[in-house]
C-alpha cells in the first residue's frame, strides 16, 4: 500500500496573505486547528492492490488512476480539478455514511453521486 499524504486548500493567485503567513510561520510549530477548515485539510490519496483511493477524516473513496495522480500534482480545490471532484466526493460519501472504516468495509464508490436518488 502507499500512502501520499496531501495539504488540500483553494487555488492561491500570486502571493496571498495566507502565502505570506505560511512563510513566516513555515519553520514553527502551528496547532492544526489554525490549518484546518471546510476547505483547508489534510488528505491521503492511496495506491492499494492496483486501485487508487482518496482519503479524509476516515472516509475513503475509490478514485481513478487519473484523479489519484493529479491530485498528487496538484491539491488544489478550483474549477474542474480532481481536488475537487474528489472533496465533493467525500462530502457526499459523508452524508450517505459510505467508507468508513476502509479497508475492513469498502469504500465509497466513483458513482456515489447516483446512489441515494
Amino acid at each position: 500500500m502507499k500512502v501520499t499524504q496531501l495539504k488540500i486548500g483553494p487555488h492561491q493567485f500570486n502571493d496571498s496573505k495566507l502565502k505570506k503567513l505560511f512563510d513566516v510561520f513555515r519553520d514553527r510549530y502551528i496547532p492544526i486547528v489554525f490549518l484546518k477548515d471546510e476547505n483547508n485539510y489534510f488528505a491521503e490519496a492511496i495506491e492499494y492492490k492496483e486501485q487508487y483511493f482518496y482519503r479524509v477524516d476516515g472516509v475513503t473513496v475509490q478514485a481513478e488512476h487519473y484523479e489519484y495522480k493529479q491530485v498528487i500534482n496538484n491539491p488544489r480545490l478550483y474549477y474542474f480539478s480532481s481536488a475537487l471532484k474528489l472533496h465533493h466526493r467525500v462530502k457526499r460519501a459523508k452524508e450517505l455514511g459510505l467508507g468508513l472504516n476502509w479497508p475492513d468495509r469498502p469504500a465509497a464508490p466513483t458513482n456515489i453521486f447516483e446512489l441515494g436518488k
